[in-house]
């Protein structure tokens, strides 16, 4: 059993039925996780209904500063935060306190990104968004785990997406979107609390970690992107530089 959230009713059909041709009993609901209250509504009717033993938080948007400024805007702040943390915090939250209640070993994984741990000075907000749900997720899994809950997440580079296309720079190790979500299920299986993917990320990042901070700031200074070409091809509305087919993919208790 398997129910599927997300904010653009088309591509959640297609993912709805891709997921039925391969044998899932599918129930979908069309939620923004930008509206948080909105959407922690009807994540509690789900669960209410359905009693998740797994929920997976994957929705995010990127975004970068516009050419023309030094920083972002308060308004993309405001945004990234929204849907890259305060949602998925406030979804996890909802969802172990369920399970807590239900004396239920389930398990909750966040998609962050390899972007956590270094500085980005055309797209700060988005660095800050996802450390955070780093530092969220691994105190979540310290506070859950004596009831047997487990809390994952899973740091991806750069993986194949129409979000991570529109990006004009290098992208080393970029991984193919089922390669990635087959990585990403591996970890949940295995219940892991922390993982970063592909390995090379990871091993740059356990490098990073003997970097002197100031220098890692300056040489992040350094670091360009070509923005204009990024927001050429942006989406229109209100998400306009990301996007996610479902909020949150959650399979319920089968038992």
């Amino acid at each position: 059993m398997l129910v599927l959230t997300g904010r653009n009713e088309e591509r959640l059909a297609q993912v709805a039925a891709v997921c039925r041709d391969k044998g899932a009993w599918v129930v979908t609901a069309v939620q923004d996780i930008a509206d948080i209250d909105g959407f922690l509504e009807t994540l509690s009717d789900l669960d209410r209904q359905w009693r998740f033993d797994l929920a997976i938080f994957n929705a995010g948007i990127g975004d970068t500063r516009e050419p023309s400024r030094q920083i972002e805007t308060p308004q993309q702040i405001l945004s990234l935060l929204d849907v890259n943390l305060r949602g998925p915090a406030a979804g996890a939250s909802l969802i172990a306190d369920r399970m807590i209640a239900r004396r239920q070993r389930g398990a909750i994984a966040l998609i962050s990104s390899v972007a956590a741990f270094v500085p980005l000075p055309m797209a700060a907000g988005y660095a800050a968004s996802k450390g955070g749900l780093n530092a969220f997720s691994l105190s979540l899994n310290a506070a859950l785990r004596r009831h047997g809950i487990t809390v994952s997440v899973i740091c991806p580079g750069y993986v194949d997406t129409p979000m991570s296309a529109r990006l004009n720079t290098f992208k080393p190790f970029q991984m193919k979107a089922d390669a990635a979500a087959q990585a990403i299920m591996a970890c949940i299986a295995k219940r892991r609390t922390f993982a970063i993917i592909p390995m090379p990320y990871a091993i740059a990042c356990f490098i990073l970690k003997f970097v002197p901070t100031g220098f890692a700031v300056w040489l992040s200074s350094r670091f360009s992107l070509d923005a204009r070409a990024y927001r050429a091809q942006s989406l229109p509305g209100p998400d306009v530089n990301g996007d996610a087919a479902a909020c949150s993919s959650i399979k319920p208790d089968t038992t």
